[in-house]
């Protein structure tokens, strides 16, 4: 095994590294979310971070009110579609909040990956200001799928 892991390049391990991060830190938003008796994982300090933190880095492709570009269900020439709406209107409520996290963090089709610019802390807060955004049958739907 240790073989294994030497063999592996540096970005392999950075990105495992990463991934086991986001892992811990998920873990414990889950547990002291499920403490609190709030419904939400979030907290009001962490949207109000996540609210910044999107405008000043989210907002270009995915909209002031993360409404998503108009065309987001249209691919590209290669595939890829534009950002898609983060509000609750689109497809992201169906993800675990790992998914959502794990997205942000290294990137799809189009989106780049933010890990080395946000932390996970702030890529939580983004994430908890955009499910601040989502209607609340939208939010229990998704949480009932993801306890």
């Amino acid at each position: 095994m240790l073989r294994e892991f030497d063999a592996m390049s540096k970005t392999q391990n950075l990105v495992l590294i990463a991934a086991l991060a986001l892992v811990a830190v998920l873990s414990t938003y889950t547990y002291f979310a499920k403490q609190s008796h709030n419904p939400y994982w979030y907290s009001a300090a962490q949207v109000s971070q996540g609210q910044q933190l999107f405008a000043d880095h989210c907002a270009a492709c995915h909209g002031a009110q993360a409404q998503g570009a108009q065309n987001w269900m249209q691919p590209d020439a290669i595939g890829n579609r534009p950002a898609p709406p983060l509000n609750g209107t689109g497809h992201a409520w169906h993800h675990s909040l790992a998914d959502l996290a794990n997205t942000i963090s290294v990137g799809r089709g189009n989106m780049p990956a933010w890990q080395s610019k946000l932390s996970d802390a702030e890529i939580m807060a983004v994430l908890a200001w955009t499910q601040s955004q989502w209607p609340a049958p939208t939010y229990t739907a998704w949480s009932e799928a993801n306890p």
